[in-house]
């Protein structure tokens, strides 16, 4: 892992996240933390709720959609489904909708009451309704509101990637004018409109980030960290985001099989009781080639007191029933067990699919 220095300026409206205090979790000792230069204080969350939700916005509900779900199998092969030991699939959907906006889905998140929040590559978060592992057939859709309070225009504006929940807000990673902005949902619901977090680099270490290989994952934590899917010399750019400042950190794979652009992360989970201070982060890598289809791998950071290290969990790759997985995010049931949750975005073609796979971490996977 190296960590370099920015000159880059953050944009800031946001998010003060008073978690985010500090980075993410000591690093490797061949690594050192460089400052990336000036940047004001952030913003209470409060503060950044009444940006997103001014005190005269009345609540607008997002419109209600159907949603199809299609149970499938994890590969159509008896032979073909193959985890390691600790890892059991716990579950498949092929998602439709009669309404023609439902598609391109990328990042994910849980809320509180069950359901899947999900953000579209068109500028739009996406509900599914989700209770006890079941699907409802339910959902909701919003297109996002600009800091003008008018809807996103175009994939320039509008191309919605990671997603992180923290304090009551929606925090959102944009690619082609990378950024990151917040919306205060549960306040406002449909008539949110952003709150600007952070402009994020179009380059880095000398290499310029293409427009649709931006910050694909964006997690919660200690800091708001986004997770670029260019790949920089074989590694993966990491953008965390402090009270004080910012780090970009250049990320080595774990391996062959682990070293592809990273797409998804899920939020900082806590592991064990507040004394040991333990966490982990989930984050999710794909490949696409046309002669061998999606590849997926699902990684693991830990942290604690004594450190941090990765470990490679499990992959995906046809004749399993694969797709272009983006979204991640992570749920922990009554007996400990931690559930992985991935959805696949459709890119709105008929040669695609909108997948949502469950798999749960048990033994010595967990």
């Amino acid at each position: 892992m190296r960590t370099l220095t920015s000159s880059f300026l953050l944009g800031l409206m946001a998010a003060g996240l008073a978690a985010c205090s500090a980075p993410a979790g000591p690093e490797p000792t061949d690594s050192s933390a460089m400052s990336m230069g000036q940047a004001t204080a952030l913003p209470s969350p409060t503060a950044l709720k009444a940006l997103s939700c001014p005190s005269e916005t009345s609540f607008v509900a997002p419109t209600e959609l159907t949603i199809e779900a299609k149970a499938i199998p994890l590969s159509d092969r008896a032979n073909g489904a193959s985890l390691p030991p600790g890892v059991r699939f716990a579950g498949g959907w092929a998602l439709t909708s009669p309404n023609e906006s439902f598609g391109g889905l990328s990042g994910i998140e849980l809320l509180p009451d069950g359901d899947f929040l999900t953000v579209s590559d068109t500028g739009a978060f996406v509900w599914i309704g989700h209770e006890a592992g079941e699907l409802t057939g339910q959902g909701r859709i919003a297109y996002m509101k600009g800091q003008d309070d008018q809807l996103l225009r175009g994939k320039t504006e509008g191309d919605s990637e990671g997603l992180a929940l923290k304090d009551g807000l929606a925090y959102v990673s944009f690619e082609r004018r990378h950024r990151i902005e917040a919306f205060a949902l549960e306040t406002c619901g449909a008539s949110a409109r952003a709150a600007l977090v952070a402009s994020l680099p179009g380059e880095i270490d000398g290499t310029d980030i293409r427009e649709n290989s931006g910050a694909e994952a964006l997690s919660s934590g200690k800091t708001l960290r986004a997770g670029y899917e260019q790949l920089i010399g074989g590694k993966s750019p990491l953008v965390d985001v402090t009270a004080t400042g910012a780090t970009i950190t250049l990320r080595d794979p774990l391996g062959t099989d682990f070293d592809s652009p990273l797409v998804g992360m899920t939020n900082r989970i806590a592991l064990g009781d507040r004394e040991t201070a333990g966490s982990v982060i989930y984050s999710l890598r794909r490949n696409y080639n046309p002669v061998f289809g999606n590849r997926l791998a699902v990684e693991a950071e830990y942290m604690d007191a004594g450190g941090s290290s990765r470990r490679g969990l499990f992959t995906l790759a046809p004749p399993m029933n694969v797709d272009n997985f983006e979204g991640i995010t992570v749920e922990t049931l009554a007996d400990g067990t931690h559930r992985i949750w991935i959805v696949s975005d459709d890119n709105f073609s008929d040669r695609q699919r909108t997948l949502l796979f469950a798999f749960d971490l048990v033994g010595e996977a967990h």
